[in-house]
């Protein structure tokens, strides 16, 4: 027990004395202009650093993605489904009502303002959020282009691949 309070006394002691003492000064060795200051050289580089340089517009032209021949998919083959193409998304949320009532503004602004398309609009349920659809597109090309018109009126939609109703694919009524 004596020793244990020794032991206290002597710690206590010696973080007394470290916080007493005074901190050191700060000493800067600057040059007067009576002497004169030593240049060092570098060593010569044995070879051109330029050679390795990445330049902005460069870095990433070599870089290729290659995808492997089982990924890909011909959508002109015999065998490619029909029912799959593009929608556009306007909304993916939790609230059903808010989707049935965005669901009758795009009906009602189709109807209305739009004249050069016709899309079915379709509420879709991939559990836990309600999703609206619209359109049936086969290209994305004419989904982009279906889709400039939709942003003027919902800025947030969005391309989405998806199945499609083959017998109303989306078209434009005056080219």
């Amino acid at each position: 027990m004596l020793k244990n309070n020794l032991n206290l006394w002597v710690l206590i002691a010696t973080i007394t004395v470290a916080s007493c003492a005074s901190p050191r000064e700060l000493v800067v060795d600057v040059p007067t202009e009576s002497e004169p200051t030593v240049e060092t050289e570098s060593p010569e580089i044995p070879f051109n650093m330029e050679r390795f340089r990445v330049r902005p517009d460069l870095a990433f032209h070599s870089i290729e993605n290659s995808i492997p021949d089982e990924f890909h998919v011909d959508l002109t083959a015999a065998g490619a489904n029909a029912n799959t193409g593009f929608r556009i998304q306007i909304i993916s949320t939790q609230d059903v009502r808010l989707v049935e009532d965005l669901r009758i503004e795009y009906n009602k602004w189709m109807a209305e303002e739009i004249e050069e398309y016709d899309a079915e609009s379709y509420i879709l349920f991939r559990q836990p959020f309600y999703r609206l659809h619209v359109g049936n597109f086969r290209s994305r090309t004419d989904a982009i282009e279906f889709a400039q018109v939709v942003k003027r009126k919902f800025p947030d939609a969005w391309i989405v691949f998806d199945t499609i109703d083959p017998n109303a694919i989306t078209r434009r009524l005056n080219p």
